[in-house]
């Protein structure tokens, strides 16, 4: 993944206002003890361009690398990164590449997974500051800012408002709940609460409801962040919210903050007043938003459509292959 030292300006100036504090020696101890059972896991599927990156990032790590059926050489690079393969003869989909994973990891003993998109880049030293949070037993998983990259064309500061938006709604529930919301490009969790995750169309979402169900929090560590590609084109934008939008109305209430039109509401205000001019793309983004939610609810109402939400295309995908190499671009 080539991403821009002028891209990343676009990004960098969204920090949050409050840090956590910086781990004390007794913090930091259990971070590294926690981190030699702890297993970061890639679902990939036609990644060969972006998975370079964070596999050179991630080495010395213990590293799982899913290969969902991929047709561009990915498989290839798992040798090269000293990263443990699990590999798919066909595409299965991104819960069932999960699914796998989580069992490899109780089965080889891991107490944590880290799992992190193939086109993302997190912050240095972030994988030990993510298990900080771990480390309290109440806690059974955490997710982190995510800040997209790219030109600043009218995608990228739609993609920008969104996904602040995403961060202020997570604030809002922390502060209200203690707990948030746990979609993110990079989530740590504990896999033995878990049952299944199989079937479901937004993972992450499925993994913190049934850490709900067993009485742990998803928090939200809102002073880390990882970086990734923007959307590349409006219309990706909307195929992605349509499809964590069918995902989200599979449960009869759903942790997003997006669901929750109190929480939506403050949230966007939060992140207009955070930086003052995303104003101007709250109505672009508010008619993606209405547009996205039409066709979700159209799509829940027809089965075998509904179907093929189990099997999502990444950004990158999007930004570097054509949908003549890649059939599955209908959904994102």
């Amino acid at each position: 993944m080539l991403l821009k030292a002028s891209y990343l300006k676009v990004s960098l100036e969204y920090k949050p206002r409050v840090k956590r504090a910086t781990s004390g020696p007794l913090e930091a101890g259990i971070a590294q003890s926690l981190l030699r059972k702890t297993l970061i896991v890639v679902c990939a599927y036609n990644e060969a361009k972006a998975l370079p990156t964070l596999l050179e990032s991630l080495k010395g790590r213990n590293v799982l690398v899913v290969d969902d059926g991929s047709t561009d050489g990915t498989a290839d690079l798992f040798r090269r990164y000293e990263a443990t393969a699990l590999t798919h003869s066909e595409r299965q989909g991104k819960a069932a590449s999960l699914q796998d994973a989580i069992q490899h990891a109780l089965e080889a003993g891991y107490e944590i997974i880290v799992e992190i998109d193939a086109d993302v880049i997190p912050e240095p030293s972030s994988l030990e500051r993510l298990l900080d949070y771990l480390a309290d037993p109440s806690v059974g998983a955490v997710s982190v800012r995510q800040i997209p990259v790219g030109p600043p064309n009218v995608a990228y500061h739609i993609d920008e408002l969104i996904w602040a938006t995403l961060s202020s709604g997570k604030r809002v529930q922390m502060s209200r709940d203690g707990s948030s919301h746990l979609g993110a490009a990079m989530t740590a969790f504990k896999p033995k609460y878990l049952v299944s995750v199989t079937g479901s169309v937004n993972d992450d979402e499925e993994i913190g409801q049934g850490l709900a169900a067993k009485g742990l929090r998803t928090v939200f560590a809102d002073d880390l962040s990882v970086f990734f590609d923007a959307s590349s084109s409006v219309g990706h934008i909307m195929e992605r919210r349509k499809r964590m939008i069918v995902g989200h109305c599979a449960y009869p209430k759903s942790t997003a903050p997006s669901m929750e039109i109190s929480v939506a509401g403050l949230a966007v205000f939060k992140a207009v007043l955070e930086a003052p001019r995303r104003v101007v793309w709250a109505l672009p983004a508010l008619f993606v938003e209405c547009y996205s939610r039409l066709m979700a609810w159209r799509d829940i109402r027809r089965p075998l459509v509904r179907e093929k939400y189990r099997r999502w295309v990444t950004t990158f995908e999007k930004n570097h292959i054509t949908q003549a190499s890649s059939p599955d671009t209908g959904t994102a």
